[in-house]
């Protein structure tokens, strides 16, 4: 029951996050808006972080996948993903990656 409630809560302040700032929901969920720009995807990025509103934060990466910014995006963070974990966890990588391709 507490998973619940705590689910509930987190939607409550999820939904007054919205409210308050409904032109940056607006902008997060709207492709192509002129408005966009990477100081925007920055700041947009630091408060979705700072607010722990980490699922929209794919969210907002998948809406605006296709802005010139976000140009190699994808490929750098799987880049610095590898490196990162190669030494230590390369079977998984490896096998993941098959797995996808299956």
């Amino acid at each position: 029951m507490q998973k619940k409630e705590s689910n509930a809560k987190r939607t409550i302040e999820f939904l007054k996050w919205i409210q308050k700032y409904s032109g940056w929901w607006h902008l997060i969920c709207t492709p192509n808006d002129p408005h966009m720009n990477l100081n925007m995807m920055k700041m947009l990025l630091e408060r979705l972080y700072r607010e722990s509103f980490y699922e929209i934060i794919f969210v907002l990466l998948t809406v605006h996948k296709n802005q010139p910014f976000m140009n190699n995006f994808s490929e750098y963070f799987l880049l610095s993903s590898m490196i990162e974990y190669w030494d230590e966890d390369k079977e998984r990588i490896i096998q993941s990656m098959i797995e996808y391709l299956e």
